[in-house]
């Protein structure tokens, strides 16, 4: 669903503008919050300790984003029979925990009070290169590990020199250095403020420090220089997948993706990720948030002139007033289209959610399927015969690291494919969903993973690319919003504020500073900074009665 259509409501004689300004009779800005992901709720509750009388409003049933969980049917065979597969379609792994912390600590709270555990995952991450192996199985693994010096050793054993490239070159270095760069810099900063040239100077010592080409090279080609083997390189570039990008693409300032994992490590809330966007309505309500759902909002309400919010417009007709409007869909604004031309959007995602009847053998927590077409299978397919043999593609055990996820002897298994979105295939996903189930299935037994694996799958949920926009407003199905691309990262990204419309902000995947539950985390702060200094500015707006 398209964001809504911002346009000026009358009632009555039409809106009236009292010139009593905010705050001077102790009178709360009031603030609607559009979407209840975990972008809005975080800028709501931050908003609300800031003094704000704020609603949320969800078109769902309940608070979700893509923090939802699946549980599939129940399977006869088993010791528990009746137990519960649980999947988590939209985020399943943790990075940057600490902006978790920080996001929690904003609202007078704890991951620890809201019940929230995390567990570091051991290994990172399981990659299987197809094409790399001997018989019996064409398939060669490396597993992403948590020790540098574990690690070294097993890129020594592939390519020699390799685990010197990684420890004691500069590849580790690098990516670290990104890392420290990138969030602080580029991420957690306001961009209308870099805009104008402030707050750069604690920049300079860093800039003496990089290559340019270390931060706008192309990924793969920058990664050449540490290692000459592909699935070296591989291994520490399918990450921009989580960017909307593919290794030959990508800026190489995204091996800050790597440098996150290889030092803060990757982590998992036991329980699976509703933990957290439950934690954070928690915490959200005792700030006095009030979240309404089921409400789905058709429009945005402005004054006659349409330079000032006024509240939103639900599909049952309610009006409610705001003088702050916060929108979490997956935002985008008018003069961010005449700015950008034709915004650039992520690839489609299949998931397969599957009640596996036994546990399958060789997968870590994570793990990354790699063809041994490199260039060629990150061209998102439009149709079956545009997959490789081997399709690229990430599965989901949580059960290695949390065994609630499925009963004993059991696997609950996500699988996502990327595929093309909406803008590239239009609606019907019907023969991609087939032909990479079969693709997936295939793989599994080349790679040992299990033989037959489909005759073990008691249920199974999809999602497909219309599944994703109708159930989260995500533009043309893209599972991963807006891409990164130079041309719409950092500076160049949608803004979080609507320069035309005063009082109109957006917190989200598909503004600023990016995707991901962290990333939303930190915008949810920037908007709610700028949300906060407007409110003490702004005049209340009320509607009349007729």
């Amino acid at each position: 669903m398209s964001p809504p259509r911002p346009h000026a409501k009358r009632r009555g004689r039409g809106l009236r503008v009292q010139a009593q300004a905010v705050g001077a009779a102790g009178k709360a800005p009031r603030v609607v919050v559009i979407g209840a992901g975990a972008g809005g709720l975080a800028a709501a509750g931050r908003l609300a300790r800031n003094g704000c009388d704020v609603t949320v409003v969800e078109k769902n049933g309940e608070p979700s984003g893509r923090c939802a969980m699946q549980v599939g049917g129940r399977v006869q065979s088993v010791v528990s029979p009746d137990g519960a597969f649980r999947h988590d379609p939209g985020p399943s792994l943790l990075l940057f925990p600490d902006k978790y912390r920080e996001a929690f600590a904003a609202m007078g709270t704890s991951l620890e009070e809201q019940d929230i555990i995390i567990s570091r995952v051991s290994p990172a991450y399981r990659v299987f290169f197809a094409g790399g192996g001997r018989q019996p199985s064409p398939f060669s693994q490396l597993d992403l590990l948590n020790d540098e010096a574990d690690m070294a050793a097993q890129l020594e054993a592939v390519e020699p020199g390799a685990g010197d490239g990684y420890r004691r070159v500069r590849f580790l270095r690098m990516a670290r250095m990104h890392l420290r760069m990138g969030v602080p810099y580029f991420i957690e900063r306001d961009f209308e403020e870099l805009a104008n040239a402030k707050g750069l100077q604690d920049l300079l010592p860093f800039l003496g420090q990089i290559n340019v080409l270390d931060l706008l090279g192309q990924h793969d080609w920058r990664l050449k220089q540490f290692f000459k083997d592909q699935r070296l390189r591989a291994m520490f570039t399918f990450q921009n997948l989580y960017v909307g990008l593919t290794p030959y693409s990508a800026p190489a300032v995204f091996g800050l993706l790597a440098g996150t994992e290889l030092t803060q490590g990757i982590w998992y809330p036991l329980g699976g990720f509703t933990k957290v966007r439950d934690g954070l309505r928690r915490a959200a309500e005792s700030c006095g948030v009030r979240i309404q759902t089921g409400a789905e909002v058709v429009a945005i309400s402005t004054d006659p002139a349409g330079g000032q919010v006024t509240g939103v417009e639900l599909a049952d007709g309610q009006q409610l007033a705001a003088s702050v409007v916060v929108c979490n869909l997956a935002a985008y604004a008018r003069q961010q289209h005449e700015r950008l031309g034709r915004l650039k959007y992520s690839a489609g995602v299949i998931g397969y959610n599957w009640c596996v009847d036994r546990e399958l053998a060789g997968l870590a927590h994570h793990n990354v399927f790699l063809s041994e077409e490199w260039v060629q299978s990150w061209r998102p397919a439009t149709q079956p015969k545009e997959f490789p043999h081997s399709p690229n593609f990430y599965v989901h055990a949580p059960s290695r690291t949390d065994g609630s996820a499925a009963p004993p002897g059991c696997d609950s298994i996500m699988v996502l494919l990327p595929v093309a979105n909406q803008q590239q295939c239009g609606s019907d996903y019907s023969s991609l969903v087939a032909a990479g189930r079969e693709r997936i299935l295939q793989t599994f037994a080349e790679a040992g993973v299990g033989d037959d694996v489909g005759s073990s799958i008691q249920h199974e949920e999809v999602i497909t690319p219309p599944d994703w926009q109708q159930r989260y407003g995500l533009r043309h199905g893209a599972a991963f919003g807006l891409g990164h691309d130079l041309d719409q990262l950092s500076l160049f990204r949608p803004s979080n504020v609507d320069s035309r419309i005063r009082g109109l902000y957006f917190v989200g995947a598909s503004t600023r500073p990016g995707n991901g539950v962290p990333l939303c985390l930190i915008g949810a702060k920037l908007t709610a900074q700028r949300a906060s200094a407007t409110t003490v500015r702004v005049r209340e707006w009320s509607i009349p009665s007729a």
